[in-house]
C-alpha cells in the first residue's frame, strides 16, 4: 500500500465558530463547506473542524481518530494494515462530506486512522462537491 499524503486532521473544539475564524483570520485559511462538514484548507490537507464534548468517548462516527491518510484502493489498505496488526474498527462507509470511501482502523500502540479513498474528481481543493 502507499499513503498519499494526509487526507484531513479532525481539530476538536469547544466553540466551533470561534475557531472557524481563527483559522482564517490568523491562519489565512479558505474553507471548503459540504453540508454540516466546515474544513479549512492548508495545503493539500484538510482540517475537519468539529464539536467536542470530553464527556463522549467517541465522535459522530462512533469511533475516535485523530487524522486520515489518502490511499488509492480502499480494501486493499485495510488488508495490508490488517496484514500489519491493525483491525478493522469502523467498516467502510460514505461519508456525508465527500465523494469516496473512508473506513477506519486500529494503530498498534496508537489512536485509530481514517482511510479515505477520494473519487474522482473529488479531492482537497475540489469545489463543485455536492451531496448525492
Amino acid at each position: 500500500m502507499r499513503v498519499n499524503g494526509v487526507s484531513h486532521v479532525l481539530y476538536r473544539t469547544y466553540d466551533r465558530d470561534a475557531a472557524i475564524r481563527f483559522f482564517v483570520d490568523a491562519f489565512g485559511c479558505e474553507l471548503l463547506e459540504r453540508g454540516p462538514v466546515v474544513y479549512a484548507i492548508i495545503g493539500d490537507v484538510l482540517i475537519e473542524i468539529t464539536r467536542d464534548d470530553p464527556a463522549v468517548e467517541a465522535d459522530a462516527l462512533g469511533v475516535r481518530y485523530m487524522f486520515g491518510v489518502a490511499v488509492d484502493n480502499l480494501e486493499e489498505a485495510i488488508r495490508e494494515c490488517e496484514e500489519h496488526g491493525s483491525q478493522l474498527t469502523k467498516p467502510i462507509f460514505v461519508p456525508v462530506s465527500f465523494w469516496g470511501r473512508q473506513a477506519v482502523v486500529s494503530v498498534p500502540g496508537g489512536v485509530p486512522v481514517a482511510l479515505r479513498e477520494w473519487r474522482a474528481p473529488d479531492g482537497p481543493h475540489f469545489r463543485g462537491w455536492h451531496p448525492e
